[in-house]
């Protein structure tokens, strides 16, 4: 029976061996083989029990004399070293060490807790321990994946897998190298620059390592990272891949108008845009962005850079406050007023006298007290724009809304002026009316031009 002498050996060291809690680890073994193993010892008579204790009998010593413990070692792979867990020299790798490596993912890269005396606790310690035979190796891993150039992961797989290892032995072993260098790897899957090494992103490199390549990062010697690092991580950090990290975390967070709007200044556009279309984020802020904010690669950037770099980053912060706070004025000039609370009393002069439903909803959202003012706006613009909060909008939404709310506004002052709650002379009446009459892409062509005017 597979491993039967392994069992035997140990009762032979350990009286007590089943009584011991990390048999699983001394025999290197699964629970159930164990208990499998243990029941058919004792059915064939390999070994008895005395008390609380398991002696081998002279069947059991007759069995280990002709069924030694082989060595994994090889001349074939003269690079294998020896390894006592026999589930991990499986040339496909079982459920159970699938489920005991992203455990073991988990803790090394999340910071989760490691259960004791459980499969994974094995593998961390047969593998990566301090004495482990297997430390030349993970030497050697490193050594492949922290070279100048991106690395295939599949390759490493395949070099070290020719070495004789299994793919659950290489698959620790990489694991082991990226915690312990996990600030520095640039990852790519599928030429997708990745933000975070979790045990969610690593299961994936696993099962489908050719998609996924790596590139070590260097620390640069500059003082300009360390200060625009302040604007983007919790604290000051001179590693180039957690401030990239840091950057475009932040680019991404930006609401779909500041993504989309050319209202910007052209340093904050062109910031804006190396981000989203960078090829390779490690040269973003070694070489990219530090060209757009003062002409110079990162080593040779001072505080000039770091002054740009803030005030960009600030301009794309404010960048949907500052449009909101625009349709704002533009809505209060349109119906010349000064404040919202002066709009909304004249709303209120005329509201038993409003019949168009347009002008009902504008009513209901300019009288509406309980909504604050940072979302006055916001509520009339969503309105207008019938689908989008501004958020959102693109800066064709935005002309589009200045068009609209021109139209309302001059319907509203015929409004008034129909009901006498605001003083016009028969010239204004006369335009007011000559506009109600034109179509809709009259009354739009001309509005445009007064928007723009």
């Amino acid at each position: 029976m597979l491993f039967l002498n392994k069992l035997l050996n140990g009762v032979k060291d350990n009286p007590k061996l089943f009584k011991e809690p990390r048999i699983g680890f001394i025999l290197g073994l699964t629970n159930t083989q164990i208990k499998d193993l243990k029941k058919f010892a004792t059915a064939n008579n390999l070994i008895t029990q005395q008390k609380q204790e398991y002696f081998l009998t002279d069947p059991g010593i007759k069995y280990l004399e002709t069924h030694p413990i082989e060595s994994w070692c090889s001349q074939e792979f003269p690079k294998r070293p020896e390894l006592n867990l026999e589930y991990m020299k499986l040339e496909k790798m079982p459920a159970t060490v699938t489920k005991a490596v992203r455990n073991l993912a988990r803790h090394l890269l999340d910071g989760e807790e490691l259960k004791q005396n459980s499969m994974e606790d094995f593998i961390q310690e047969e593998l990566l321990s301090e004495t482990s035979a297997f430390n030349q190796i993970t030497e050697d891993i490193e050594k492949s994946l922290t070279q100048t150039d991106k690395i295939n992961m599949g390759n490493i797989y395949k070099k070290f897998i020719d070495y004789g290892l299994t793919k659950s032995i290489v698959t620790v072993l990489i694991l082991n190298v990226l915690a312990k260098n996990k600030g520095n790897f640039a990852i790519y899957e599928k030429n997708q620059f990745q933000l975070k090494l979790d045990h969610l992103l690593f299961d994936k490199m696993v099962f489908y390592p050719d998609n996924f390549e790596l590139k070590k990062t260097t620390i640069a010697e500059s003082s300009a990272l360390e200060d625009i690092s302040c604007f983007l991580l919790p604290k000051v950090s001179n590693n180039i891949l957690d401030i990239t990290k840091g950057l475009i975390s932040f680019i991404r967070s930006l609401d779909k108008y500041v993504l989309h709007t050319e209202q910007l200044s052209a340093r904050a556009t062109k910031l804006r845009n190396s981000v989203m279309n960078a090829k390779d984020p490690i040269n973003l802020l070694s070489i990219d962005i530090p060209r757009i904010m003062q002409g110079k690669q990162i080593k040779d950037c001072d505080k000039e850079f770091v002054s740009n770099f803030e005030s960009a980053l600030r301009e794309l912060s404010e960048a949907t406050e500052n449009m909101i706070k625009d349709i704002n004025k533009f809505t209060l000039n349109a119906f010349h007023s000064e404040k919202r609370e002066e709009l909304s009393r004249r709303f209120k002069a005329v509201e038993e006298f409003i019949g168009d439903s347009e002008l009902k909803v504008l009513f209901s959202n300019i009288t509406n007290d309980n909504v604050p003012d940072k979302f006055w706006i916001e509520r009339i613009a969503t309105f207008t724009n019938k689908t989008r909060v501004p958020k959102d909008w693109t800066d064709e939404d935005v002309a589009n809304y200045k068009v609209r709310i021109k139209e309302l506004a001059l319907k509203f002052a015929v409004l008034e002026s129909t009901v006498g709650r605001a003083d016009s002379s028969e010239r204004v009446h006369s335009l007011l009316n000559s506009f109600l009459q034109l179509s809709k892409p009259e009354q739009n062509q001309l509005l445009r031009r007064v928007v723009n005017y």
